[in-house]
């Protein structure tokens, strides 16, 4: 009796733990989303009862250890659309359960002392700027962004010769905050305020911002991937990302909304009528 007692215990356990598994999603974060994410998770899991479990790391780092490591969370963030659109392209994530929620605006940072007397994007053009640092664009979507922005303002072949770039994107913010460059091009937000831990601060300034014409809308994006085992939990997490509330907190701690195609048609409607 007590050896059949054990094994229905067992059984309940694994049951139990099934359950309890079946409630939890996996994330796979960027860091320079720390802080927004974080809050997420309390009210997430406040709100439905279910657990959020988030693996914090570069970007690029996340991308390798799905594509290269065989690690499969339930859900991929990226701060913006190249990494998503990567793992869409290589079978990885289901593109049906791709959402954007966010945005991000780029900026010039320089070091403090800004011994390179930079001012304005103009500035760059300038013989005492010799080296310019971007996250590289063929990995990271600010990357990607900057150089769209750079191409499209007709600097990007006057610069080329002074950009660097680095495959990690929090170290080329870092090559800024210790003075081994004379600018870089960022997002104004991440990580500045959605991880100012990771952030050198205040061995920089903000000395201008991007021309929001100059490069595409930035999309702030999360997708599920099609090996996920918790698909029914991830997908509420998902439209948890979109809803008023979630959306409100999100502007607030650092990761701007991203503007609905319905608002920019109503204005575009808004605009042609006052002609």
């Amino acid at each position: 009796m007590r050896r059949w007692a054990l094994i229905a215990f067992v059984l309940a356990m694994a049951a139990l733990s099934a359950t309890q598994s079946a409630r939890e999603v996996h994330l796979f974060v960027p860091c320079g989303m720390i802080v927004p994410f974080n809050r997420l998770k309390a009210e997430f899991e406040r709100q439905t009862q279910m657990k959020l479990r988030i693996t914090y790391d570069n970007g690029v780092a996340l991308v390798r250890r799905i594509r290269e490591k065989g690690e499969r969370p339930d859900i991929l963030v990226a701060p913006g659309e190249l990494e998503i659109r990567q793992l869409v392209q290589e079978g990885f994530i289901d593109p049906k359960s791709v959402v954007t929620f966010g945005t991000f605006e780029l900026i010039l940072v320089v070091p403090a002392r800004n011994r390179a007397g930079i001012h304005s994007l103009d500035d760059l053009l300038k013989p005492s700027v010799r080296r310019i640092v971007i996250a590289d664009p063929k990995l990271n979507s600010v990357g990607y962004y900057a150089r769209q922005a750079l191409m499209n303002l007709g600097l990007w072949g006057k610069l080329k010769g002074k950009i660097i770039t680095h495959w990690h994107a929090q170290e080329a913010v870092n090559y800024v905050c210790m003075g081994r460059v004379d600018a870089g091009i960022y997002y104004a937000t991440c990580p500045f305020e959605s991880a100012p831990e990771k952030v050198f601060s205040p061995t920089y300034k903000i000395v201008a911002k991007l021309p929001k014409d100059s490069y595409p809308p930035i999309k702030v994006q999360a997708g599920m991937l099609k090996a996920s085992k918790n698909k029914t939990t991830a997908q509420r997490f998902l439209r948890f990302l979109l809803e008023p509330t979630t959306q409100k907190l999100l502007a607030q701690l650092g990761i701007p909304n991203f503007p609905s195609q319905p608002a920019k048609a109503a204005e575009a409607q808004k605009t042609k009528a006052t002609r």
